[in-house]
């Protein structure tokens, strides 16, 4: 998995097969699975047809819509859904603005970028509330916060995917001199043999496979230190929209249904899961999805699930400008539209 971090991306490294069975958005491996509602009666049968994107391969970070498609809740709203995997490189917001899918994941920043080359594109549901991204060490290093990663000395080297947003905010908070800063490839080998060393990963994933191997971890959130994007969001056209608003809105009511369904028991999806190409273990996805629910539920300013508020997109808008991620800040109110269940 986040995703280009993410999604540009990074669902990083949703566990590697060498730990819970299968990560990272920076090395990640293409996939063309296609999942579509068992038993869907598709276009034939007067449903219809069309294709969610996503920006990595089938696990947890997209449960909600394999949930959705399981349990024919797109069906039910007169949609045929094909979820198609993403993998390494693909830039799912190209597909929407040139119209080759209706719909795709993307993340925020990704999108405002997006936005001022002049793509056509409209966020319209953001799985992840609080971003999931952030740095671990290991617990014996003795780190006790985000910041003491880059200024303790601690930390010798940090391994993180060049580039990203999240990398220049923590750099320009916290300077990288007392550390050296490596690429980040997807491999936890290098990690889990030095204890001097940190690297990114998503909250429930990559954690998860470090404990499999018998190292303790300590994770910081990125989030906490003030850089919160909104990750793995849904998104489509402005044409598409204006177009086809039914559609669109009972796409994200199914969407926001199976979101709940998978929330509630991600077991069943989970197993479906493992029939679409996931490369995680069935355990491993139980316990993913268990500790991404305060991640996709939200705080109290969350009114309902895949929600989005014009402050945090003007947050983070601000924040790209500051860090030269974009040249001026856009009017995020065109950026997004949120959808509520009737």
């Amino acid at each position: 998995m986040i995703k280009p971090i993410v999604r540009g991306t990074v669902w990083i490294a949703l566990l590697l097969s060498v730990a819970l069975g299968a990560c990272g958005k920076g090395g990640k491996k293409s996939e063309d699975s296609t999942a579509t509602p068992a038993g869907s009666a598709g276009s034939a049968g007067g449903s219809r047809a069309v294709t969610l994107q996503l920006n990595w391969t089938p696990e947890p970070e997209f449960g909600g819509f394999y949930a959705a498609a399981h349990d024919h809740l797109y069906e039910r709203e007169g949609l045929a859904v094909s979820i198609k995997a993403g993998g390494a490189g693909v830039q799912t917001w190209k597909m929407v603005a040139t119209g080759a899918v209706p719909f795709a994941i993307a993340e925020a920043g990704e999108i405002l970028r997006a936005r001022l080359k002049d793509a056509d594109l409209v966020a319209l549901y953001a799985v992840y509330q609080t971003s999931p991204q952030a740095l671990m060490v290991h617990k014996a290093s003795g780190v006790t916060s985000l910041g003491e990663i880059f200024t303790s000395g601690k930390i010798k080297r940090v391994a993180m995917e060049s580039g990203l947003p999240y990398v220049k905010f923590v750099q320009k908070r916290y300077g990288f001199d007392k550390v050296e800063v490596v690429q980040h490839g997807g491999n936890l080998t290098l990690f889990l043999n030095d204890p001097t060393m940190a690297q990114q990963c998503f909250a429930f994933a990559e954690p998860l496979s470090a404990k499999e191997k018998g190292v303790e971890v300590s994770v910081f959130s990125t989030a906490d230190a003030g850089f919160n994007p909104y990750l793995a969001v849904v998104i489509t056209s402005g044409k598409y929209l204006a177009d086809h608003r039914a559609d669109v809105e009972a796409f994200v009511r199914a969407t926001r249904a199976g979101w709940k369904a998978y929330l509630d028991d991600a077991r069943p999806t989970n197993d479906y899961l493992k029939t679409q190409q996931a490369t995680m273990t069935i355990p491993a996805m139980n316990a993913a999805a268990d500790l991404q629910k305060p991640y996709v539920v939200g705080d109290e300013k969350t009114r309902y699930l895949g929600y989005m508020s014009e402050e945090r997109w003007k947050t983070l808008a601000d924040q790209l400008h500051e860090l030269g991620e974009i040249d001026q800040v856009p009017d995020v109110t065109k950026a997004f539209v949120n959808i509520e269940s009737k």
